[in-house]
C-alpha cells in the first residue's frame, strides 16, 4: 500500500517536469522618474480594452513584453517557464545553507522515493492519524482548501495550509518566513502541537521499528542509522520535486497567442499595469519571494496575527507575511494565510479597494504601516472579472 502510495503521489510531482529551465529571467526595475503614459495603449473608444491590440502588444515570448508598471525601488522578474525539478537554481534560494545537500539529493531517485513514502504516510503523526500529504494535495495546488489547517486530535491551526509550488525556490519558508531551508521546513510540522504532534526522536523511532523503512533508507543512504536528518532530506528532496502542471498560460509565455481567450488576455495586462500585481507577483513562480504587510494581521483584535513578527520581535515585520505563488491560484482557495477569502473575485475587489484594514487598537501589541504597494486601483467591475479570468490560466 505504502508503494502504490508513493507512485501515486511520485507522479503527482513530477507531473510538469518536462518544463525546462529557460535563461535566466531578466530583472525589471522601475524608473523613479518614469512618466506614465496620458492614454494608456489599446483602449477600446468605450473605454474598455481592445483585446486583439492587446494581443498585438504580447505576441511574442515575454522578454520583448512591454515592461510591466512596477514602482520605484521594487526589483521584479520577468514571467517564464517553472524551472525543472532537477535542479533548482541556487540563486533563487538565496544563503539557504541547504540547498548544496539538497541538489545532491535530487539527482538520487531513491532518495525521492523515500520522501514520497514518508510524505503521504500518517504513522508521522502522533496519533497516526495526519500525514504531510493531508494537508498539502495535488488537487488544491498542494494546500488542503480549508481556511485553516487541522492537525491531530482535529485541532486548528492560526493559518491556512500554504501550496508547496514556490517551496524550492523560496529562501525562507512558513508564512511568517521562520524556516530557512526545506530541510528545516519538513521538520517543524512534525513535531508542532496543532499539526502532527510528534516529537522528532519519538518519530525517528517508530519509523526505525517499521520494517519496510529500512531498505527504503537503505536504498537512499546505503548503510547507517535510520535519523532525522536523513529522514529531513528526503522529505526536503520530495517537496522540491512539486511542480505546478503545465496551462494555457505556458502556452502563452511560449508565443502561442491563442492560448488566451481575450477577456484572459485582457487581465493579462491589468496584472501587469493598472493592477499593480507585479510589484508583489512576478518571476517563474508569480512570487518575489518576500514578505509583506497587506495589512490582515488583526492587531489588537480577536483574530490577531502579527506574521513574521512573532518570530523575529522586530516591530517593523508585524502583520507581514509571505507573498505566495500564484501558480494553481484558481485551485487553491481560499485564500490569504488565514483563508479569510472564500473566492478570487473577493480578493481582487479589496485589492481594488486599497485593502482597508481598520483602525489599529490604541492597547494593540505592535503595529506596522500596510505597505505602500498596496494603493486603491480604481477598476471597474469588468476589468476585475478579467483579472479574475487570467489567474484562472495560471
Amino acid at each position: 500500500m505504502l508503494a502504490f502510495t508513493a507512485i501515486r503521489w511520485r507522479a503527482c510531482a513530477l507531473v510538469a517536469i518536462a518544463l525546462v529551465a529557460s535563461a535566466a529571467t531578466p530583472s525589471l526595475r522601475a524608473q523613479p522618474d518614469a512618466q506614465a503614459p496620458s492614454a494608456p495603449p489599446c483602449r477600446a473608444d468605450d473605454g474598455g480594452w481592445d483585446a486583439g491590440c492587446l494581443r498585438g502588444l504580447y505576441a511574442d515570448v515575454p522578454r520583448h513584453w512591454p515592461a510591466p508598471r512596477i514602482d520605484a525601488g521594487v526589483t521584479a522578474r520577468e514571467w517564464g517557464a517553472v524551472p525543472a525539478a532537477s535542479a533548482p537554481p541556487e540563486t533563487w534560494t538565496a544563503d539557504n545553507a541547504g540547498q548544496a545537500q539538497l541538489n545532491a539529493d535530487l539527482r538520487n531517485p531513491a532518495v525521492i522515493t523515500l520522501g514520497a513514502v514518508l510524505f503521504a504516510d500518517p504513522r508521522l503523526s502522533r496519533n497516526q492519524s495526519v500525514s504531510c500529504a493531508s494537508c498539502h494535495r495535488p488537487e488544491h495546488s498542494f494546500g488542503d482548501g480549508r481556511a485553516l489547517a487541522v492537525g491531530a486530535d482535529g485541532l486548528m491551526g492560526r493559518r491556512r495550509s500554504m501550496p508547496l509550488f514556490a517551496a524550492p525556490f523560496a529562501p525562507q519558508l512558513f508564512w511568517d518566513g521562520r524556516a530557512g531551508s526545506l530541510q528545516e521546513q519538513v521538520l517543524g510540522p512534525i513535531a508542532d502541537p496543532r499539526e502532527m504532534d510528534h516529537a522528532l526522536p519519538q518519530a525517528r523511532a517508530r519509523v526505525a521499528a517499521l520494517p519496510e523503512y529500512g531498505p527504503l533508507f537503505e536504498a537512499a543512504y546505503g548503510a547507517g542509522a535510520i535519523d532525522v536528518e536523513r529522514m529531513a532530506r528526503a522529505l526536503a528532496a520530495f517537496v522540491a520535486t512539486l511542480r505546478p502542471p503545465a496551462t494555457r498560460f505556458d502556452r502563452f509565455l511560449a508565443g502561442d497567442t491563442a492560448a488566451l481567450d481575450d477577456r484572459e488576455m485582457i487581465g493579462l495586462h491589468l496584472f501587469r499595469t493598472e493592477a499593480r500585481c507585479m510589484n508583489c507577483h512576478s518571476g517563474p513562480l508569480l512570487t518575489d519571494h518576500r514578505l509583506h504587510n497587506i495589512g490582515l494581521s488583526f492587531a489588537g483584535r480577536r483574530n490577531q496575527d502579527l506574521g513574521r513578527y512573532e518570530f523575529t520581535r522586530a516591530p517593523a515585520d508585524a502583520g507581514a507575511f509571505r507573498t505566495p505563488s500564484l501558480r494553481g491560484v484558481a485551485q487553491a482557495a481560499p485564500y490569504m494565510h488565514n483563508g479569510i477569502f472564500p473566492s478570487l473575485i473577493g480578493v481582487v475587489r479589496m485589492y481594488n479597494a486599497g485593502m482597508p484594514s481598520g483602525r489599529v487598537p490604541a492597547d494593540a501589541p505592535v503595529a506596522a504601516p500596510q505597505t505602500p504597494l498596496i494603493q486603491p486601483l480604481r477598476l471597474s467591475p469588468a476589468e476585475l472579472e478579467a483579472l479574475v479570468a487570467f489567474l484562472g490560466t495560471l
